[in-house]
């Protein structure tokens, strides 16, 4: 009966909702339902509306701490595993050599320290004086030894500074084939590759062979610096660039074939002296976005303009885009990024400012002042010209670079999976003066002997080589000769790259808060909150399926109504024996309740069996 009394009533959403309320396991829902008291269902009411706000709150801190995507870095350490050996940029901090002073001087041209000089003085008459401060200052500002570089004539630069074969006077590498060990020059296992710096001119970088890369144990490099002490005036030194005063070697120990970062990773190195390299190599694993900044799809090598592209790094990415934006708005190349475009001139070139007595601003005047010219000579017109468009230069490529103020260009991502290299370094004098002969006398030694520098020195070697019986005059003049003189010291450089064991230290990016995590503790409040569980879930379900049920019985009542319409007077005949049953049924119903509840009197007479 109760359930045919159930389908007979007329089905609402409002029914539903309040038989979903009165059976949820959502806490106390059901007791704002189901209690008798009002009061004791306006306090159920608070008490969830409280729950739900503190919710909300711990998942709103939840989410924001999810959508930071912090990533953490844990180190682990990868036994006996090979990685590649790194590659070695040497650079001699004197950028001229004595060879390339010499030539400066035959073809007549000034040094740095008098271009700079000239070229400040012209600029200040043709600038300062005439209230153009601002393109003074701009001009001024670009006086550097790269600015040098930039305005000598193109291809008289690289035969100025120190050449590899002349720099390196011994490089070998040792490394494993099977459980032995095998010493080999660099030039036979690797390559050499030159590139321009705007403060050190010539650069020498050196890359392993792939093929033999992850057994090399060991570089040992072995450089002559020949520097010149025999003047008293330094004529590559600027004081405004306390770099280009000094003396040594700068070394760079980077990512196998990548672009080098000389002036942020380069280690300075002291004459004299042997510096030994120990390095750590480090596999550093990005994460894509949006927890990093790495690409699948990233480039693996970054062209250059002698047809020997660089592997890519996301610093040689940069140089090379900078580079790239200056090529096409400036119409130039800039000497402080790789070249791209060698058809380009340099963005300061002036070469008639690197002539001397050329662009001389005094004389020009007092020549124009003794003739009584009515206007300036061609060959101020074109000093001028000269200055006037690496003016516009320099203000074009200034613009360019101050739209990379940053260090991260958007255009260069990360590569998802990359080496890099810790090195820990040691320096100790070397040779020592008891050993500087003997070494001389060496193959190696041999070949910087003959330098005019070392005349003391081949008298000491044949003073050495000669018996002079028991008086040890010669001895004596040998002591002498290598107290006196230190122009092995000022000139020899040893390097040593080690590595020390195979081991791999792996660095790979990971989520401070994952996707599994940030569900696990959303669970874990809503349980903890409202008690909600997976349960819920169903029961939502279940409610909306019943919902789509009454709005179908709606739609198909309102449809059965449309497509049998009735008079009202057929509707009155019809209802009224509805009623009349109704009646009728209802009073069934009210015998048959007041059949159950009927008291039967018995007496002794009677026999209710039968």
């Amino acid at each position: 009966m109760a359930g045919r009394q159930e389908k007979d009533e007329p089905l609402s959403y409002k029914q539903e909702l309040l038989r979903f309320c009165q059976t949820t396991t959502i806490r106390g829902v059901s007791r704002i339902v189901n209690s008798r008291n009002k009061g004791i269902r306006s306090l159920w009411l608070t008490f969830v509306i409280c729950l739900y706000i503190g919710l909300f709150t711990c998942m709103i801190l939840l989410a924001s701490q999810y959508f930071d995507y912090d990533v953490i870095h844990p180190p682990r350490v990868l036994r006996d595993t090979p990685s590649p050996f790194p590659s070695l940029t040497l650079c001699n901090l004197r950028p001229l050599s004595p060879p390339g002073m010499k030539r400066i001087r035959q073809l007549q041209f000034r040094d740095p320290r008098d271009f700079a000089k000239n070229l400040n003085e012209f600029a200040a008459g043709l600038y300062f004086y005439r209230n153009r401060s601002h393109d003074y200052e701009l001009v001024s500002s670009a006086i550097s030894m790269g600015g040098y570089l930039e305005s000598l004539p193109k291809g008289s630069s690289y035969t100025l500074g120190h050449l590899q074969n002349e720099t390196v006077i011994q490089c070998m590498v040792l490394y494993l084939e099977g459980s032995s060990r095998i010493i080999e020059p660099c030039e036979k296992v690797g390559r050499w590759r030159h590139f321009f710096h705007a403060l050190y001119l010539n650069c020498h970088s050196f890359d392993i062979d792939p093929s033999i890369s992850r057994r090399v144990l060991t570089i040992e490099l072995f450089s002559y610096l020949n520097e010149r002490h025999d003047e008293v005036e330094c004529h590559d030194c600027f004081a405004s660039e306390i770099k280009s005063q000094l003396s040594g070697a700068v070394v760079v120990v980077h990512t196998a074939s990548t672009y080098p970062d000389v002036n942020q990773e380069g280690i300075n190195l002291q004459p004299g002296t042997l510096t030994e390299i120990k390095i750590k190599a480090i596999e550093n694993i990005q994460k894509e976005p949006p927890y990093g900044r790495c690409t699948r799809d990233t480039p693996t090598e970054i062209p250059g303009h002698d047809n020997m592209s660089y592997a890519y790094s996301e610093y040689g990415c940069r140089m090379y885009t900078i580079q790239a934006e200056i090529n096409e708005n400036c119409n130039c190349n800039a000497i402080e990024f790789p070249i791209i475009n060698n058809s380009l001139p340099f963005c300061m070139s002036m070469v008639d400012f690197v002539k001397e007595n050329r662009c001389v601003y005094e004389k020009m005047v007092k020549q124009a002042e003794m003739r009584n010219a009515t206007g300036p000579s061609e060959e101020f017109l074109t000093c001028e010209a000269q200055l006037n468009m690496a003016r516009d230069r320099i203000l074009c490529k200034a613009l360019v670079m101050q739209e990379f103020q940053g260090d991260v260009v958007p255009t260069c991502t990360l590569p998802c999976a990359f080496y890099s290299y810790e090195t820990d370094r040691s320096t100790s004098t070397w040779p020592t003066k008891s050993w500087q002969l003997t070494w001389l006398s060496t193959d190696v030694g041999r070949t910087i002997l003959e330098m005019p520098e070392m005349v003391e020195y081949r008298r000491a070697v044949e003073l050495l080589s000669q018996h002079d019986g028991d008086t040890g005059a010669n001895k004596q003049e040998v002591l002498r000769i290598l107290k006196q003189n230190s122009a092995v010291e000022r000139n020899l450089l040893a390097i040593i790259v080690v590595r020390s064991n195979f081991n791999l230290h792996k660095v790979a990016e990971k989520e401070v808060f994952s996707l599994t995590s940030f569900l696990s503790q959303t669970g874990g409040l809503l349980s903890i909150w409202i008690g909600l569980t997976m349960i819920c879930v169903v029961e939502v379900l279940e409610l909306i399926i019943n919902c789509v049920f009454v709005y179908k019985a709606k739609k198909n009542s309102e449809f059965n109504q449309r497509e049998s319409p009735m008079p009202p007077t057929a509707q009155t005949k019809r209802k009224s024996p509805r009623r009349g049953s109704d009646k009728v049924r209802n009073s069934q119903k009210e015998d048959e309740i007041d059949v159950g509840y009927v008291a039967l009197p018995t007496s002794k007479g009677i026999d209710i069996t039968n």
